[in-house]
């Protein structure tokens, strides 16, 4: 009975803050447009194509461009940490850390813009009896690394983007 007006002035103190989706309809077209205007650059390893892919997915949907105004470079390190030790000095348990710096340089005078950042995941996984299994656990924590790493490289130069272009 009281859900409605705690709806509605819910709404209104979000409507009042200002916030605005990066990728909704409201969003200046300037960002949409520097977005996809950037060159990836290619990642060395597995790892790194992985990355590269789920990067090209959300910055260029509509396919690589023609005339990049940006581009893109990643270097991408992990290393594995073996936890959970039993008595028999077995580990049952590991961590994956991911640091992924990356460099976004503009390729002409109007868009002579740098941004750079560095973005770190942690992914675990179980050491099973199975070697196969345990295999199969590392290569879905790597490739849920890839697609975080991605989806926070691409927010944070979305609102790099963003805040410039509303200027």
């Amino acid at each position: 009975m009281f859900r409605i007006p705690i709806y509605v002035a819910a709404l209104a103190v979000i409507a009042a803050c200002g916030f605005e989706p990066i990728y909704g309809s409201r969003v200046a077209p300037g960002t949409q447009v520097e977005m996809a205007s950037i060159e990836v650059g290619i990642i060395k390893d597995r790892q790194g194509q992985q990355l590269r892919n789920f990067l090209l997915d959300r910055i260029n949907p509509g396919g690589t461009p023609q005339s990049p105004n940006y581009t893109l470079n990643v270097q991408l390190t992990s290393h594995k940490q073996l936890l959970a030790l039993k008595k028999s000095a077995h580990s049952t348990r590991a961590n994956i850390n991911f640091v992924a710096v990356f460099n976004l340089k503009g390729k002409n005078q109007h868009s002579g813009k740098n941004f750079s950042g560095t973005s770190k995941i942690t992914v675990s996984y179980n050491i099973l009896s199975s070697h196969f299994a345990t295999l199969i656990a590392e290569e879905n924590a790597r490739s849920r690394a890839a697609k975080e790493l991605s989806a926070d490289i691409s927010n944070r130069i979305a609102a790099y983007f963003s805040s410039f272009t509303r200027s």
